[in-house]
């Protein structure tokens, strides 16, 4: 006796007579995955999202919040230091895309939560507010120049 995954695997191959058929089958797939991994991302933000709102390049604000601590390179991408992870500022986010050669590839990146917004937007006030009072900050490289 067949279990019912397989019954529902042999109709679906036999709907999908072209590879247009797989291929919009495939994406939706795909979709799902993103959908189900991405889960509570929803409202966050890329660096570039937020940088564009602060004003700043993506890799300015990624050049602050590095030489800040709060965040390092790590694995071929930026990760928050142990002293901000699990606080609730950032999530991870699921891109899933091919190679050249057909292979289904994916990697994760760091998006900003509402509360990672917050809390980057009252650490760059702070520092701004000890460069106008005279205070060395060391973030002269990152700060908009008009």
């Amino acid at each position: 006796m067949q279990d019912n995954n397989e019954l529902k695997r042999r109709a679906v191959r036999q709907m999908l007579v072209t590879d247009d058929d797989v291929l919009g089958e495939a994406e939706r797939i795909v979709g799902r995955t993103l959908q189900r991994e991405n889960l509570g991302d929803e409202g966050c933000l890329t660096v570039t999202q937020l940088a564009r709102e602060l004003d700043m390049k993506a890799s300015d604000l990624n050049s602050f919040l590095r030489d800040m601590g709060i965040q390092q390179w790590r694995h071929g991408q930026y990760r928050l230091t142990a002293p901000y992870e699990g606080q609730g500022l950032t999530h991870d986010r699921l891109f899933i895309y091919y190679s050249k050669d057909g292979k289904k590839k994916h990697q994760t990146y760091l998006v900003w939560t509402a509360k990672g917004k917050e809390f980057i937007m009252n650490i760059i006030g702070k520092t701004l507010k000890k460069g106008r009072n005279g205070e060395k900050n060391g973030c002269e490289s990152w700060k908009k120049t008009d």
